[in-house]
């Protein structure tokens, strides 16, 4: 059952998860060797807003510069219907991501994300199906012809928006700064519009990131559990991807655990949630979002190799099936 952002236990939810967060804001930022899987929401139309990646409070190592490459693929098969409106997401995004991060000062940090996306009916619908039927989900939603693209969302009859055949180029590039006080970690992020909104790439528009970020460490089994949490908001410009419906603001928070199984392996599970970026009444466009992801890395000398699962697990506005794939060096 699809989950409203007006619905109480949806508000429950997120409110539990924001009390989390806060109480983590009270630990010391200190360097913890802590990780996250450099996660955002690529919902087709709301992966083009400015939300920065997940990240935790640690800075990079001094002198050094912290490089990343994140390959993301996502498939969605939505359909929605109201009284006057109907909305489509049937369709692969995937998503290869560079990211830059250098550490200016003794406690400020400086980085770049710059994103490549390509929207297409991709190949992996027949896959999911089969997964699906094997583990008993419901393939209800994928009824219609396999590996098709169709991103589309209309009003009173009038088409608002729609995406019929394959798109790909640049998306919109972020620049961050983060500042590491006595608790926390201050992070702040412009993204600035060098996407196409005619393509899904980009909003067209200036977005603005502020967010606290938080970590500790413990123990578990006798190997060193990390945990962290982070609240932000994110300022949203004035977009051409659905403009009379865009929010002005979204606020955005979550919670990662990595655990150190061995000196190499780590396992880590992430739980991230957003606001609802659009006043629409149909929840795969218009809802808060609630994102799971489990995975683990390995370590290689100073590069982590790092896979994630995603799924939602209380809203429709993410993807139905997402994996995740990154390879990031770090200086020492």
């Amino acid at each position: 059952m699809l989950i409203t952002r007006n619905h109480p236990c949806m508000r429950r939810i997120f409110q539990s998860v924001l009390l989390l967060a806060c109480c983590l804001l009270q630990a010391h930022a200190e360097d913890l060797g802590a990780d996250a899987f450099p996660l955002r929401n690529h919902n087709p139309f709301l992966q083009v807003f400015g939300l920065p990646k997940f990240q935790t409070a640690e800075l990079v190592r001094p002198e050094h510069f912290d490089f990343a490459v994140s390959y993301d693929i996502t498939n969605d098969a939505d359909d929605a219907e109201r009284p006057t409106s109907e909305l489509v997401i049937d369709g692969e995004t995937q998503t290869l991501s560079l990211s830059l991060r250098h550490r200016v000062f003794e406690r400020m940090e400086l980085g770049i994300d710059m994103p490549y996306v390509s929207h297409s009916g991709g190949t992996l619908d027949s896959l999911i199906k089969d997964w699906h039927n094997l583990v008993g989900l419901s393939n209800s939603m994928r009824e219609g012809p396999n590996d098709q693209i169709q991103h589309s969302y209309a009003l009173d009859g009038i088409t608002r928006y729609e995406l019929l055949a394959p798109q790909s180029g640049i998306g919109d590039v972020q620049l961050s700064a983060a500042y590491a006080m006595q608790k926390v970690t201050f992070r702040a992020g412009i993204k600035l519009p060098t996407g196409d909104p005619d393509k899904l790439t980009g909003s067209g528009a200036t977005d603005v990131s502020l967010g606290l970020y938080a970590g500790s460490t413990t123990m578990l089994f006798d190997r060193a559990l990390n945990y962290s949490g982070f609240l932000g908001v994110l300022l949203l410009g004035d977009g051409d991807v659905l403009p009379e419906f865009q929010e002005s603001t979204v606020p955005y928070g979550g919670v990662a655990f990595r655990w150190h199984a061995t000196e190499r392996l780590s396992l880590a599970t992430q739980f991230s949630l957003q606001g609802s970026y659009f006043d629409i009444d149909i929840d795969e466009i218009g809802g808060s979002t609630i994102q799971f992801a489990i995975g683990g890395d390995y370590r290689f000398k100073r590069t982590l190799l790092r896979l994630a699962i995603v799924e939602d697990i209380a809203a429709g506005a993410t993807p139905d099936f997402a994996l995740h794939l990154s390879i990031r060096s770090f200086g020492g």
